[in-house]
């Protein structure tokens, strides 16, 4: 664990001294730790106008993810959800989809006992890394729960701040290079037909280790053990010490927020400024079933000024 003290006693917290964010009319939101997360109540996600939508965006920047309890969406519903935050839905090429139901933009996330040792939820990733363009928001809804099966998500801004000054400079000048194929064999996700769909897609990507984030400004470690492939310009035995450092600062807890599902929950993420990793859960007596959808956008993909970047460094 890697902090730096400075900067944790300097981080703004968004907690409001009451427990409630007053700054939002359209529903009530409570801060979930002082670093990331936010409960948001009295609000239903089918039925959202556009300043609705407006608070919840900016919330979402604010505080990286949201909670929303009791919500049951219909697939429409849940894909009207994931348009409030992009201009387009995911559309999958790989995995479960409803696309025999007329919902492509509908991913299944389904398991069962026989799925204990297969899953590539388990580990701190963003989410579809290989690509240019990652999702920048996730919208997840549990259908089906077992216990334990919890999602921890860390605030990837924090974990950069928190980083001494030395490592902020090192991780500055990284790049990474990200492979949906080399994710998948490494965790021994996908049978044969999903490993070649993901070669002919050819879903790898370098990114920086350190991106700007393209609404809020700030500087986040863009790292993970899921798609991370190797550091560029590094060997193998130099990139794996390094993105262990990374994972390691990922990991304090502080850094983070848990949350226990129950049926019609919906989290919604930022998937450039978090990091996030899906607890097991005890599959013995029951599957793990919930439906995302994904906002992303064609003219985003992660990038860094890094003679910006190192000059703010300085300049502090």
């Amino acid at each position: 664990m890697l902090i730096n003290s400075d900067a944790m006693s300097a981080f703004e917290a968004p907690r409001a001294p009451e427990g409630k964010d007053a700054g939002y009319t359209a529903f009530d939101l409570h801060p979930s730790t002082p670093i990331i997360g936010a409960e948001i109540r009295n609000l239903r996600l089918s039925d959202v106008s556009e300043t609705t939508a407006e608070q919840l965006r900016h919330a979402l920047w604010r505080y990286g993810v949201l909670f929303l309890s009791d919500q049951f969406l219909s697939h429409e519903e849940l894909i009207a959800a994931g348009r409030l935050f992009g201009p387009e839905l995911e559309q999958h090429t790989f995995g479960k989809t409803l696309k025999d139901e007329g919902y492509p933009e509908v991913l299944v996330i389904e398991q069962f006992e026989s799925d204990r040792a297969k899953t590539t939820t388990d580990i701190w990733h963003h989410d579809v890394t290989g690509r240019k363009n990652p999702n920048l928001v996730s919208v997840l809804q549990a259908t089906e729960v077992p216990f334990g099966a919890d999602t921890m998500w860390s605030s990837a801004s924090a974990a950069f701040e928190w980083l001494p000054d030395a490592l902020k400079r090192l991780f500055l000048e990284l790049d990474i290079e990200h492979d949906a194929v080399y994710m998948a064999l490494r965790h021994d996700f996908g049978s044969s037909e999903v490993l070649s769909a993901l070669f002919d897609m050819d879903e790898s990507s370098t990114h920086p280790a350190v991106i700007r984030h393209p609404e809020t400004g700030q500087l986040c470690l863009f790292v993970g053990n899921g798609y991370v492939k190797r550091i560029k310009g590094f060997s193998a035995e130099q990139s794996e010490q390094l993105i262990k450092l990374a994972i390691d600062q990922i990991k304090i807890p502080e850094l983070q927020v848990r949350h226990s599902w129950q049926p019609g929950d919906i989290a919604i993420w930022d998937n450039l400024g978090t990091v996030h990793y899906g607890v097991a859960g005890d599959l013995r007596n029951r599957k793990r079933l919930l439906h995302r959808v994904a906002a992303w956008s064609p003219e985003v993909q992660p990038s860094l000024n890094r003679e910006e970047a190192l000059s703010e460094l300085d300049n502090r």
